[in-house]
């Protein structure tokens, strides 16, 4: 019996040293958790993973093969500039004319390619240019005061260079006048049958030694409601203007260089005046002074 009760109380103390020595039950989940719950609670909405996802897709979507950092420009053709100042303009446009007044596009007689010329009525995609640009250009002097067809070929190619080129050009009025009858305007001698000569000039008051002759024309003038009073107003009060048409050379004029023009050069033609009113471009059939 002595020895049953040795033997329970050997299994009885090695059940209590186990028991003893066992290892601790964890404690780490806590901490964890208490880690993972502040963070949340410090960090702000502001701070979330959402904004941070949004400011990382755009460099990715940068650099998708399937964007392009800039479109691709198509070429657009453009006028090239030569050293006169004028555009270079191989292809310009036929002038078209029509009937006015029973008068014919060439006119009753004299120069008929002149006159179809002075005659067109088509409108151009107006190219800015200089004053000077047209004031300095030359021309042969074996046109001068001959008919077209008479020209020769190098000196038919060195007008046609420039002629018919639609220009804009920005500058002052010195002086009008109504013409007389010429076979252009099948000798007319109505009002709305003879052109107006307007004098025009890089600054204002200059003399007319120093002007471009540009020229209204009656089949334009019925398209438009210029008053030639106007246009005299114009001059006398030097409000600059702005004027688009056909770049003409009109060889019939050389003596009046030095006299009453510059050049014989003109913008003939006119297609539109324009008039600086308060800082802004108005047109002549708009303008009240």
């Amino acid at each position: 019996m002595k020895q049953l009760f040795c033997s329970f109380l050997g299994v009885l103390a090695s059940a209590i040293l186990s028991a003893c020595t066992a290892p601790p039950i964890p404690t780490t989940e806590i901490p964890v958790t208490a880690t993972a719950t502040n963070t949340l609670i410090v960090a702000s909405p502001s701070q979330t993973a959402t904004p941070s996802l949004t400011s990382t897709s755009s460099p990715m979507a940068s650099s998708s093969p399937t964007l392009t950092a800039s479109p691709t420009l198509t070429p657009t053709p453009i006028v090239t500039p030569i050293p006169d100042g004028l555009p270079d303009m191989p292809d310009k446009p036929v002038p078209q004319s029509s009937t006015f007044q029973g008068c014919p596009p060439v006119g009753d007689g004299g120069d008929s390619k002149l006159n179809m010329l002075k005659n067109r009525i088509d409108e151009g995609n107006y190219v800015p240019v200089t004053f000077d640009a047209i004031f300095n250009l030359t021309w042969p002097k074996t046109t001068e005061q001959r008919p077209m067809n008479t020209w020769s070929a190098e000196d038919a190619a060195a007008i046609a260079k420039y002629e018919g080129i639609p220009v804009v050009v920005e500058g002052f009025l010195v002086r009008a006048k109504k013409s007389g009858s010429e076979s252009a305007n099948c000798h007319g001698t109505a009002a709305d049958m003879t052109d107006w000569h307007v004098w025009f000039t890089k600054t204002a008051g200059e003399d007319r030694t120093h002007s471009i002759v540009i020229e209204t024309t009656p089949r334009i003038r019925a398209l438009h409601k210029w008053n030639f009073a106007t246009v005299g107003q114009i001059a006398v009060n030097q409000i600059p203007v702005r004027i688009s048409g056909w770049l003409f050379f009109d060889p019939d004029h050389p003596d009046q260089i030095n006299l009453t023009r510059g050049t014989i050069w003109e913008i003939h033609p006119v297609m539109q005046i324009e008039v600086l009113q308060n800082s802004q471009w108005v047109l002549l059939d708009d303008f009240v002074p």
